[in-house]
């Protein structure tokens, strides 16, 4: 249950205390996100810096408020009804970059993905060639050990750093966290504030033919121009896609209001109108996930985050 408007009122001057920019209310989510479908979020918070995400996430905790925090939203389907809480967005001040020594780099999770990319390939240094196209933040990424073209970028982190809940510093070593596909194993509840990463040196004519050659591939078979989360669903296994399963039973073109499977890559769901709702999104889901049950035998996991 919302609280009394007052309570909003007196939180939001509190907030609003801790950090540069102003607080938003009542943003709509399909403002956000690459699906550009969603209703409208009680409070929006934009932080520049750890300590101001830190002082924010002390004082929700302590007020007992639910919160989520917001990357490049290309791997997230709002609900209708908006969020009744917080949403913590990472300003520009979390889209930089640090050399460090010996071809590590800490890179702030709201870096864009594919830029980074494209820039350390240029300057020839190698590892981040699959993320070519990728439309994710680095923070993103991370969370979802994000991948392509049989490369993760968990393969490249030395070390995550992060707060807790609570707003307290705490970081994680490669190894200490329990990688797997599409999985990061980072505890619920806690921000990824920035990532060390190690790019060895490579040969900067061939590191740019493969990101040009992962990004042809990409244009050719996805449909990048349509408002979409990307892959919905995990890969079974390296050798199932889900994409293949879903267009051997005929899924590409199925539709629900303004939600359709893409005809180009039947893992994409597209909301080609904008005229799409999360509910109608859901419906393609589930039928989805019927039939390849129905006719495969193949139980299929949602990559794309519900916030429904």
């Amino acid at each position: 249950m919302a609280e009394s408007s007052g309570f909003l009122s007196a939180l939001i001057s509190e907030v609003s205390g801790v950090v540069r920019a102003p607080v938003r209310e009542m943003v709509m989510g399909s403002a956000l996100t690459t699906f550009a479908i969603g209703g409208p979020v009680r409070a929006l918070v934009s932080v520049d810096t750890p300590e101001e995400l830190a002082n924010v996430l002390r004082l929700l905790s302590s007020s007992g408020q639910p919160w989520r925090v917001l990357g490049n939203g290309s791997n997230v389907l709002f609900a209708d009804a908006g969020f009744d809480g917080w949403l913590i967005k990472l300003g520009a001040g979390f889209k930089r970059v640090s050399p460090l020594e010996g071809g590590r780099f800490e890179v702030f999770a709201a870096t864009p993905l594919m830029s980074y990319s494209r820039k350390v390939s240029d300057e020839g240094f190698s590892g981040l060639e699959f993320a070519a196209g990728i439309p994710a933040s680095v923070g993103g990424a991370v969370y979802m050990n994000a991948g392509a073209h049989g490369a993760e970028i968990s393969s490249l982190i030395v070390e995550v750093r992060g707060l807790t809940g609570e707003g307290g510093e705490i970081r994680w070593l490669r190894h200490e966290l329990p990688w797997s596909y599409r999985h990061s194993g980072l505890p619920n509840g806690c921000v990824i504030t920035s990532v060390v990463l190690d790019l060895p040196p490579g040969d900067p004519k061939r590191i740019s033919e493969q990101c040009a050659h992962n990004l042809a591939e990409r244009r050719a078979r996805q449909p990048l121009a349509l408002p979409s989360a990307g892959s919905v669903f995990k890969n079974p296994s390296s050798g199932l896609p889900a994409g293949k399963i879903l267009e051997e039973i005929g899924m590409k073109g199925f539709a629900v209001g303004g939600a359709e499977v893409s005809r180009l890559h039947a893992n994409w769901i597209v909301n080609p109108d904008r005229g799409a709702t999360a509910a109608d999104v859901v419906s393609v889901i589930d039928e989805c996930q019927r039939r390849a049950l129905q006719e495969r035998g193949v139980a299929l996991e949602p990559e794309v985050r519900l916030w429904v």
